[in-house]
This record gives structure tokens, sequence and C-alpha cells, in this order.
């Protein structure tokens, strides 16, 4: 791959909500990348750190992740200031990631098949998964036969979509609004149904904790046959009221 290449390979995802995300398939991410090519995706401490990554499924996963996250942000950002290789991806207190300087919100995903990422003026977490890995019986305690059985029943979703959904639906919003250990957290809210416009609705002790003044929390989902995803999202009330 050259450097006069398209300057990212990530593409537009699936629209959760208002916000449009950005995606591409891991087996798309080239295994050698040219290094010209590489130099223009990634600020030069992020070069640093990727020939510091020995192992190859972590790099390649590292970098989609990466692309995606820049790509994401570029459009909120003005162009003098949008070069991926001018745009370095760190983390804040929590270990989220987050452009250093910038009031933007950014969240990244990886599943075994893409990485996504997404990028806002307000708080979000976003999340994929591939259906397999969540169907062992070892994860009930995260994702129980109830919530499942209640999704099916309201969402018209598969039990594997449900189980996939509901994974992701906690983990975004772990990545939005928890800290700590996801395990803990995600044992304690406990989904109880959804609304007709497919929110979900928690028990007493799982309620989102206060949004953003003027905003409200609002979840977007995504399922296909090969895996699922979910945002939750502080967007102004009156666009989820």
């Amino acid at each position: 791959m050259s450097a006069e290449a398209e300057p990212s390979l990530a593409q537009a995802g699936p629209t959760l909500g208002l916000l449009p995300t950005q995606q591409l398939l891991l087996d798309q991410v080239p295994a050698q990348p040219d290094g010209d090519w590489l130099a223009l995706q990634l600020h030069p401490l992020e070069l640093q750190r990727w020939h510091g990554l020995s192992w190859p499924k972590r790099r390649r996963d590292w970098l989609a992740g990466r692309l995606c996250a820049k790509s994401a942000l570029r459009r909120l950002l003005p162009r003098e200031l949008a070069a991926p290789s001018q745009l370095l991806i760190g983390s804040d207190t929590l270990a989220r990631p987050c452009l250093p300087g910038s009031a933007l919100y950014l969240s990244i995903s990886h599943s075994r098949r893409r990485a996504m990422a997404v990028a806002d003026h307000s708080p979000l977490g976003l999340d994929t998964e591939v259906h397999e890995v969540v169907q062992a019986q070892s994860l009930q305690m995260l994702v129980s036969a109830e919530e499942v059985a209640v999704t099916v029943a309201q969402l018209g979703v598969s039990a594997r979509q449900a189980r996939t959904l509901i994974w992701c639906l906690k983990e975004a919003r772990f990545k939005c609004q928890g800290s700590g250990s996801f395990v803990a957290l995600a044992q304690g809210w406990r989904l109880l149904g959804w609304s007709a416009d497919a929110q979900p609705r928690w028990t007493a002790q799982a309620a989102w904790p206060p949004a953003p003044a003027g905003m409200g929390w609002h979840v977007s989902l995504h399922a296909n046959e090969h895996e699922a995803c979910a945002l939750v999202h502080a967007q102004p009330q009156s666009t989820h009221s």
C-alpha cells in the first residue's frame, strides 16, 4: 500500500441514533503496512507505540481502532487540525480514549471481525461484538436468561442476537458511565425490559445516573446475523423525548 492511497481505510458504519459510526473490517487492515502510508495515519508517538507491539493481531486491532477513531474525530474538527498524523489519541483518567486538549468524547470498540469508533460533543460509549463470543453459559451472571427472554419478546430478535445486544449495551454503558470493575457493575445493571422505542428499562438499583444538564441518556442498537453493537449517548432532551 503506497502513501498515495486513501487517507484512511475506515468506512461509514451503521448510524446509531444521531451519530454516524466509522468501521473497518479487520481483514482489510494490511499485515505489513507501507511505512510512508503508516506515517500519514499515525502521530509520531503512536507510530512509536505501533512499532513496539510485537503480536501481529494486537498490531492489527490497535491500528484499526486508531484509523476508525481518527475518521470519527475528523468530521468534528477544523480541516487544518484534522490530519491523521496530527491527531494523538490518548486516554483520560478512567482509561477511556480521548483527544487530549479537546472537549470531544470518543469511544472505540473491537470485535473479532471489525473495529468501530464514534465521537461527539457529549458523553457516549460504543461496543460491538460477534455473537459467538457471548454465548458461553459462564456469562449468564452478566447477561441473565430473564434479560434475554424479555429482549427476544419485546425487540423481536433471536436469543443469540438478544444476548449479544445486552452484552454490548452493558459494555457501552460502562464505557460511558462506569469506573472500576465492569463485572461488578454489569451484574448490578439488571434489565427489566424495553420501551416501545427500544429504550432499556432498568431496575431501580440500575437506574441511569443524571445526564448532563438539558440532556437525557439514549440507547441505539444494531444487530445482524454476525454481530451486534450498542451506543449509549447523552442527547438533548428534545431529540429523544
